[in-house]
């Protein structure tokens, strides 16, 4: 920010976020620059995508090929997954990727719902949702899938499934939580941030990864 001369202001402006957003980061509360403005800020200024993910490297890039990004997880490093830790994930409903979601619950016995995912996880109750809209395109699009991992921890920055008590579900990034109020973002900087105060949330579901709609197969 500083190299740039931009305050929060300017630098959200850049992100398409609000400037709580880019003060959130600024607290030094661990919280991980999310990939999606990783590759914003190597476009526009460029900067090296492996020192804004970690610190390593030349903060610019070098004219060398860089590593392509994808899941944070997999960002730099290969990694090999094993065979046995896919698993047959079911489809139980549908998300809004909008500020006004819904959910359709569908009632299938444990381990079957509305068609199935195959994906890599070690969470035992993952679940899929189809999602609809375009508030986290380009990251998540319409009718694609993700997958639910409701026993791992939630940190800012994380995609999340949020379902509130008034019945909409949606799928967002958590920004940060303060005051008793959790505050959500979105990728596409047509919407603007979502503030639902935490007594009134009724899940809050950590996203594991994005499936194609072509990856979806029936019982």
């Amino acid at each position: 920010m500083a190299e740039q001369q931009l305050d929060p202001a300017a630098l959200a402006k850049v992100l398409g976020v609000e400037a709580a957003v880019v003060r959130a980061w600024l607290e030094g509360d661990g919280t991980k620059l999310p990939l999606h403005h990783i590759v914003k800020l190597q476009e526009t200024y460029g900067y090296s995508p492996k020192w804004l993910a970690n610190g390593k490297g030349d903060s610019k890039l070098s004219g060398q090929i860089e590593p392509e990004l994808d899941e944070p997880s997999l960002a730099f490093d290969i990694v090999e997954i094993p065979p046995n830790s896919f698993r047959r994930i079911p489809v139980v409903g549908m998300a809004q990727l909008g500020d006004n979601g819904h959910f359709s619950d569908i009632e299938y016995p444990v381990g079957h719902g509305d068609g199935f995912l195959t994906f890599p996880t070690n969470d035992p109750d993952a679940y899929g949702l189809r999602c609809n809209g375009d508030s986290m395109r380009p990251r998540i699009k319409h009718n694609e899938f993700v997958v639910i991992e409701p026993n791992r921890a939630i940190t800012n920055g994380d995609e999340v499934l949020v379902k509130s008590q008034d019945g909409r579900v949606m799928v967002k990034e958590l920004a940060y939580v303060r005051d008793g109020v959790v505050h959500l973002s979105s990728v596409n900087e047509r919407h603007g941030m979502l503030r639902v105060p935490q007594d009134q949330i009724e899940r809050l579901h950590y996203v594991g990864g994005i499936v194609k709609a072509s990856a979806w197969r029936p019982d």
